[in-house]
Parts: structure tokens; sequence; C-alpha cells
């Protein structure tokens, strides 16, 4: 079973396919829940009732337990958690922070694998080396 860890409080932050995330919408000034599908390259998303983002609005992501910021330290724009796959190999997945931008990386110490038409805007060395 593949599992989706935040990387401070290590909370399982995916359930019945969905990553559960907290989004801080500055164009609202709200908060709510975001699900986004834990499939790889599947750009599926729900947001609570109370939220309603327009392409390009950047989301300001959150775990929910330990709140902390999920922002990634090398590019603002961009999202951090932890992937466990089956056989317990643990990897980075990265993301876009835009609305309407699809772009995922996949990082490990001897790759980087890439999803979303998006994907070309943030590849460049600097961050995209493991932490």
């Amino acid at each position: 079973m593949k599992r989706y860890i935040c990387p401070y409080c290590f909370l399982q932050l995916n359930a019945n396919g969905q990553l559960v995330l907290i989004g801080d919408f500055p164009s609202d000034d709200k908060k709510g829940l975001v699900l986004l599908s834990d499939k790889l390259g599947d750009y599926t998303v729900h947001f609570s009732s109370n939220v309603n983002p327009e392409k390009g609005d950047k989301v300001h992501f959150s775990c929910p337990s330990c709140q902390k910021s999920l922002e990634y330290s090398k590019n603002k724009d961009l999202v951090r958690v932890v992937k466990i796959d089956e056989e317990g190999n643990e990897f980075s997945v990265v993301f876009s922070a835009i609305f309407g931008e699809h772009c995922t990386y996949k990082i490990s110490e001897e790759r980087t694998l890439t999803y979303g038409e998006s994907a070309i805007k943030y590849q460049h060395p600097e961050w995209y080396l493991q932490e």
C-alpha cells in the first residue's frame, strides 16, 4: 500500500485514493480542505464548498495534523510531501501550488520522474536535488 506522509509529523495524508491537505487561499482569504488524487499524474482535485479558486491562484498547503506549511524550501511555488511505496522505498513528491498547473515530480536519489504538461516550467537542477 502506498502512503503519503507529512515530512514533519509523519501523519499519513492519503485515504481512499485521496491526498487530504489544508489549503489557504489568499485570493479569497479562506481556508478549506483540498482532496487531490493520490495517483501521480492524475490532477483530479476537490475543494471544500467554501472555497472557489481560479486558474493561476496560488494555494498555500499545510498538513491537517501539525499544520506546518508544506511549501518546498527550494521553490515557493511548489509543495513537498513524502511517498512510501509498497516495497518501503521513500521518495519526495513535489507538485505545483498554482491552481491549474499540472506538474508533479517523484524524486529519489537515483532519478526524478516528471508528470504533467507544466513540468518543464520548474525543471532546474538546483531545486530538485534530494534534501
